[in-house]
């Protein structure tokens, strides 16, 4: 494939082609976003300066229009012969100011005075337009752009407002700003995008636009060649801000509060614009760049560069190894060849998660090495080896002919002892960690079960099956499709169960053989199921629940439950034993369980020390991080911790040795052949001799015969729970248990005889 990659021209040109036509795509749709992405920001700018440019301009005319309301006032409430009576010092006060640059007043009789202004040789008030706009308005207003009669070339706006007493009107106040002043404080403001600001009228002329002295042409009257008068018709709005978005520019429009004018705010599109044509020419030099770079690496470095891409792209970025495309690329190859049969072996690790929030991405890929070396030490024959997922490796052994199904439970059976045994990490301290990684198999056969593409799929299904197994291994048949159906209507039921109050609390009463007395009882969940109308045994809901993430739920149930339970019991006359519980590892991980667990136990206020935390072997192998083991917590708040089934598993003795631990119970899988089986008696007397070495309680479950309970006693184990005592009762039938037991001790006594 490489070769020709190096050499087939076309596939080149080929890919040239496909490069130009992805460059045309990109650059229409880059174009297109970022462009009106560009116009509803400029947009936003526009509007945010054209109010508070517009504000600002507002504020101005009302301060002086103020200004001159004021004076017209107060000329007013004068009698007629004192209106000529303002002092001239008043006017320099106000022209001190630099609110206006000419405050003054003209009267009906023709008399005007203003700040300090030599009046040209017959000026009257009563022939300027100010005048003229003033006494027509009969109310203050600001008269349209007229030329002072100094040049006759400076604009000027007059604020002007009528001198008016009992409805007579004598005369008007007025008040001049040049437009350069307007200009240089307000509409100079500078815009977004090198835009610019125009007052205009309803029709589009500009009211005041600043005039180059140097310049012989006449500035046209419409404000902006973007739109017509008719477009600007439809947008204009006398009570809000508006925008106009046309083919070479985009203008928004402020309403002014005392003047029928608009505030525009004009920005070019083409300047606008600009960063979209640089990023167009940048996108253009980068495909040009890319299709270059391609040439040449196709041409001199092909095989030293597509060969570290290949083998990135087929391997697994974790474990090195082929992925899981890879992989059936590999077995598709070996079948094509004069390969018959196949075996494809699914290897699961079932703590992944656990093991990648214990421990550090280096222990955990060490872990996955040595997992491969013992795979390998385990083969003779040749194989293939692939990572499938992150926390599955798969196998593929070729063989001439069909491998039976003993052959393939040796070897699965081989794999599984080999496999889970315990490996001993060393950390980036050097610190020695011995951690049991629990690992499922599950095989499905070439062709028998399936083709190459969905070998891995039904080895799969059948390890979907081992979550309510207590084996670790398993072989792909025809009843696994069946059997996934059947755990579907479970864990269907299991919801129905939650939600429908079918689970109940059975209790195990724990005996003191020494001194005769109920130490302690164990809690078990029961489940009759309505719509299955049968009894689901806790071996297959339990693990149910923790593989479709119900566990946690289950557990609260239970807690609610066991503590109502127990709330009550503390109110009874009888003494209260200690409720030993079995946790679920997921349980132990779960901070939000542990959380609501502390939470439960005080809103019942349960008494800590009544509670015993039942543990398996194997979440004793689990490490917490430092300051946050939820065993240590409890430990802390005076709850008693207890391995269950001790002895079935790979525990380290040091684990006792640091682990928050007072009671170990002895699994019943070794009491049910006592006193028969000299080996199970052998390792009985072994876990008695390490509860006594580490001064821990010593439970023995299972106890049925008086010949078992004897040998027990023999050996110093006098913590005993079995069918010999008591099988699981229910609370009302515990309840009976202890007050008989507390009122015949003496037919106790007979019994443990």
């Amino acid at each position: 494939m490489l070769r020709k990659l190096s050499n087939d021209q076309k596939l080149l040109w080929s890919f040239l082609a496909l490069l130009w036509i992805n460059f045309v795509i990109f650059a229409a749709f880059s174009y297109f976003a970022q462009r009106d992405q560009l116009i509803d920001n400029a947009l936003q700018q526009l509007t945010h300066q054209s109010e508070l440019t517009g504000n600002t301009l507002d504020e101005w005319m009302s301060s002086r229009l103020g200004l001159v309301t004021g004076l017209a006032n107060e000329i007013a409430n004068k009698s007629p012969d004192q209106r000529e009576s303002i002092p001239q010092v008043y006017f320099e006060r106000i022209a001190a100011t630099g609110l206006l640059q000419y405050l003054g007043y003209g009267l009906e009789n023709g008399y005007y005075i203003s700040n300090p202004w030599p009046l040209p040789d017959g000026f009257d008030p009563r022939l300027r337009p100010w005048y003229r706009e003033g006494k027509q308005a009969m109310e203050p207003t600001i008269s349209e752009p007229y030329l002072g009669v100094d040049d006759y070339t400076t604009t000027y706006l007059a604020f002007t407002a009528p001198i008016i007493r009992d409805e007579q009107f004598y005369g008007v106040v007025t008040g001049d700003v040049s437009f350069n002043d307007i200009h240089q404080k307000i509409l100079s403001t500078p815009v977004s995008y090198n835009g610019q600001f125009n007052l205009i009228k309803s029709n589009g002329d500009a009211i005041l636009r600043p005039i180059d002295p140097d310049s012989d042409q006449t500035p046209a009257e419409f404000f902006s060649n973007s739109l017509s008068r008719d477009e600007l018709r439809n947008t204009l709005s006398a009570t809000s801000v508006t925008e106009f978005t046309g083919e070479s520019s985009i203008i928004v429009f402020y309403p002014l509060q005392h003047v029928n004018w608009w505030l525009s705010a004009e920005v070019d599109k083409d300047v606008l614009l600009t960063p979209v044509y640089h990023s167009l020419t940048n996108i253009l030099l980068l495909f040009l760049a890319i299709a270059l770079t391609t040439i040449l690496l196709q041409k001199i470095y092909a095989r030293r560069i597509y060969k570290p891409i290949l083998r990135k792209i087929q391997t697994d970025y974790h474990t090195d190894l082929p992925n899981k495309n890879t992989f059936i690329e590999q077995m598709h190859k070996l079948t094509l060849s004069n390969l018959k049969h196949g075996l494809c072996i699914l290897i699961h690790f079932k703590d992944m998660s656990s093991l990648l929030s214990s421990y550090s991405q280096e222990v955990v890929l060490d872990i996955q090495r040595k997992t491969l070396r013992r795979i390998k030490n385990s083969f003779v024959r040749d194989y293939i080896v692939g990572s499938v997922s992150h926390d599955q490796i798969a196998l593929f052994v070729p063989f001439l002919n069909s491998p039976n199904n003993t052959f393939v439970e040796r070897r699965l059976q081989h794999l599984e002892t080999v496999l889970n045994a315990p490996f001993h990490i060393e950390d980036e301290n050097q610190e020695q960690h011995t951690i049991l990684s629990a690992i499922n198999l599950a095989s499905a056969r070439y062709p028998e079960d399936g083709g190459v593409f969905d070998i891995i799929h039904k080895a799969n299904m059948a390890l979907s099956t081992l979550q309510n197994s207590s084996s670790h291994y398993t072989q792909y048949h025809n009843n696994v499709i069946k059997q996934l159906a059947t755990e579907s209507e479970l864990i269907q039921a299991f919801h129905n169960a939650l939600q429908n109050d079918e689970l109940s609390l059975v209790f195990q009463p724990q005996i003191d053989c020494s001194s005769n007395k109920i130490t302690g009882v164990e809690v078990f969940t029961r489940w009759y199921s309505n719509s299955l109308n049968k009894s689901i045994s806790p071996q297959i809901f339990i693990p149910l629940a923790e593989k479709h993430h119900l566990i946690r739920k289950l557990s609260i149930w239970l807690l609610h439950a066991l503590f109502s339970y127990i709330n009550a019991w503390l109110k009874s006359r009888l003494p209260v034993p200690r409720f030993a519980i079995n946790l679920s590892s997921l349980n132990l991980h779960d901070p939000v369980f542990i959380k609501q667990f502390f939470q439960l136990l005080k809103s019942y206020n349960i008494p800590a020390e009544l509670l015993q935390i039942e543990i398996t072997e194997h979440i004793s192998l689990e490490l917490f991080s430092d300051g946050d083991n939820p065993l240590q917590i409890m430990r802390n708040h005076g709850i008693s911790i207890a391995i269950d089934d001790f002895g079935t598993g790979y525990s380290s003795l040091t684990y006792l040795k640091y682990l928050p631990v007072d009671t170990i119970k002895i699994d019943r899988t070794f009491i049910k052949s006592l006193p028969d089986s000299q080996s199970d008696l052998a390792l009985s007397k072994a876990i008695i001799d390490i509860g006594k070495e580490f001064e821990l309680k010593v439970v023995a479950e299972g106890v049925e015969t008086k010949e078992q309970l004897e040998l027990l006693k023999q050996h110093g184990c006098y913590q005993i729970q079995g069918y010999l005592f008591s099988k699981p009762l229910t609370v009302d039938e515990l309840f009976e248990f202890v007050d008989k037991w507390n009122l015949h001790k003496q037919h106790k006594k007979l019994i443990t005889q």
